[in-house]
């Protein structure tokens, strides 16, 4: 049976140059540095890609309005067996970006689309603007809702 995985991180953007440039590269480098053979369930490379304005001499719509948005998806063979390790290191990931939301939906041929959310609690994760590159992310920082973990 195939499931279907997609979803986003949105990039968190509360700085000014030189910060939010570093942190797109930091995210950037984040993304591409991900395995490209990944065990199973995988969380590789190749499922991501991320916004950009390419040439901001053309007028085009700002894909970067408020924030990148890293985005992901894949067509798996019956991962939602293997959901609970997928989220494992889906959350390493998220440990390692500058990031305030993302979303994960999935959804198998046999059952209803489920979503995934984290948020960050900017009460816990303090956002400074001292000219320092923003601390890392933990499972402190965020909340945590799920559609399919009501349902077990």
């Amino acid at each position: 049976m195939r499931t279907t995985l997609y979803g986003y991180i949105e990039e968190m953007d509360f700085w000014q140059s030189p910060i939010k440039n570093q942190v797109k590269k930091h995210n950037y480098k984040t993304i591409n540095d991900l395995n490209t053979d990944d065990d199973w369930p995988p969380l590789s490379r190749e499922m991501f890609a991320i916004t950009s304005n390419i040439n901001r001499e053309l007028y085009r719509p700002n894909m970067e309005y408020s924030g990148r948005i890293i985005h992901f998806g894949a067509n798996l063979k019956s991962v939602e067996h293997e959901i609970d390790e997928w989220i494992i290191k889906f959350e390493q990931l998220l440990s390692k970006l500058i990031w305030i939301e993302s979303k994960v939906h999935f959804q198998t041929e046999y059952s209803e689309l489920q979503t995934l959310c984290w948020r960050v609690d900017l009460n816990t994760y303090k956002v400074f603007h001292n000219g320092h590159f923003p601390n890392s992310l933990d499972k402190s920082c965020w909340n945590f809702e799920s559609t399919w973990h009501s349902e077990k």
